[in-house]
């Protein structure tokens, strides 16, 4: 979906086509001389890299998130684990609990049958399934996390990609290849990444003065983005949406902070309401915040579960 233009357009037919009229049908292109062609036709693709690789670091802290302590899955997925070793703890401290019991309930009717082994198997297979689960989304986010750090540099390798799987060029070091000219080593060297290396680049032309409008729109985005992800991630309120709704407007191309942005875009009667997933607000304190209020009430709750299943047994 790239437009190219009239300068890369005839670099690439010269590339890849020039040998066939030259009878060399059978020569690939010289690594280096693809490399430089390549760069120039993608030179304002190639700086979407700083802000794509922010972009990525924040993904990576995201999943950072879910494979640790707050991973919600292997906190609420295990509660049936969490239970059994409380019921563990009951029976191991019996007399002590019962002792308790006795003096603010009085002394019950206590039955002296146990529980059965069809109990105690349904109590191991629920186990059993929460760590299978846990296991499945740690290897998730493990195989998440490795494609992430992957893609961090996929903008500036995409030249060695496309040079190698598309156009088959042939290695550096071949001084039997096709170098624009006749079959030969390519001399000139290689040009940078970006648009602002591309002022000397030999076999494409390109103008550093009129960057692309498009990947310039593209980057605030990425902005963007990272920013609402940086914000979600210390547990501020953030409302996510669209990126091309940021974007979108008069066209005048002026920018303003994402918070004031943010309002002008929920006030517009002509604007879609966004979706919001929002992120309670830790008031400072972030994630670890959060944790640490849930957490009395986590255990209250454990606490009524794990008395009210004693007390059922002791009564029996």
């Amino acid at each position: 979906q790239v437009s190219l233009s009239h300068e890369c357009t005839r670099a690439i037919m010269k590339l890849m086509y020039c040998p066939h009229c030259r009878g060399m049908s059978s020569v690939k292109p010289c690594n280096n001389y693809c490399l430089n062609v390549v760069k120039g036709c993608l030179a304002n693709q190639a700086d979407l890299n700083t802000e794509w690789k922010y972009l990525m670091d924040s993904l990576v802290v995201v999943a950072d998130r879910i494979d640790g302590p707050y991973n919600v899955d292997a906190v609420i997925g295990t509660i049936h684990m969490r239970i059994a070793e409380a019921i563990s703890n009951l029976q191991e401290n019996k007399d002590a609990i019962t002792a308790k019991v006795f003096q603010g309930c009085g002394n019950p009717k206590i039955s002296t049958k146990g529980s059965s082994s069809e109990d105690k198997k349904r109590r191991g297979k629920v186990a059993l399934e929460a760590k299978s689960s846990a296991q499945a989304l740690e290897m998730l986010v493990l195989d998440a996390k490795g494609n992430l750090t992957a893609l961090k540099t996929y903008w500036i390798t995409l030249p060695s990609s496309l040079c190698s799987k598309k156009v088959m060029a042939s290695s550096a070091a071949d001084d039997k290849c096709w170098n624009g000219m006749t079959k030969g080593s390519y001399l000139p060297e290689v040009m940078g990444d970006g648009l602002a290396n591309q002022i000397n680049n030999p076999e494409v032309e390109v103008d550093i003065t009129k960057p692309d409008m498009t990947i310039r729109q593209q980057i605030m985005q990425l902005k963007i983005m990272t920013n609402r992800l940086g914000n979600a991630n210390i547990g501020n309120d953030v409302d996510f949406q669209d990126a091309s709704d940021d974007m979108s407007g008069s066209g005048s191309g002026d920018s303003c902070p994402d918070d004031v942005c943010g309002k002008r875009l929920s006030k517009s009667p002509s604007t879609r309401q966004p979706e919001t997933h929002a992120i309670p607000k830790q008031s400072g304190h972030g994630i670890n915040g959060a944790s640490s209020r849930s957490l009395p009430s986590a255990f209250l709750l454990l606490l009524l579960s794990v008395a009210f299943i004693a007390a059922q047994h002791l009564w029996r």
